[in-house]
């Protein structure tokens, strides 16, 4: 008799499960933050998380606006988050209206600093779940050799 190798369909690693804290639809509130980007401005829209059939990876939507040194800024975007176990990192890819796709610039590597998912690209961001369902997004941009400054920074609150 020989033996036969049947098809297992993969499945997503459980560490994926810790995004479900962005999972849902959000307006978006808050601002530019005085510095790189010029004077501080209001930061509006909204974002959406929803995992990908098969839960292997976490798709984020968004469009937010706001101004940079006096200049209207659209910025529409998908990003696909999900989790590399060889690294312990959650990496992101993301699409945006600010420009073509970068395969360096365009994505992100990180985990989880307590509660907060860190990652780091060519900014470095921060989601804060808090404590009232809301979600706290802070941005920075390098400024120097490991020296970021603030850019902007905004609380994602539940529509849906």
């Amino acid at each position: 008799m020989s033996e036969e190798a049947f098809f297992e369909m993969p499945t997503p690693d459980p560490a994926l499960r810790q995004l479900d804290f962005l999972v849902g639809s959000w307006d978006v509130k808050g601002s530019t933050i005085e510095g790189p980007m010029g004077p501080a401005a209001e930061v509006t829209g909204w974002e959406t998380f929803e995992w990908m059939e098969g839960g292997f990876f976490l798709v984020h939507r968004w469009k937010t606006g706001f101004e940079v040194a006096g200049q209207a800024v659209d910025d529409v975007g998908y990003e696909f988050l999900d989790y590399d176990p060889a690294t312990g990192q959650y990496r992101t890819h993301f699409f945006n209206s600010l420009g073509p796709y970068d395969g360096e610039g365009s994505r992100y590597l990180g985990g989880f600093d307590g509660d907060a998912l860190v990652v780091t690209g060519p900014a470095r961001i921060r989601r804060t779940p808090n404590s009232d369902g809301t979600i706290r997004v802070d941005s920075e941009v390098p400024v120097g050799p490991d020296t970021w400054a603030p850019m902007m920074s905004y609380v994602l609150t539940k529509s849906d």
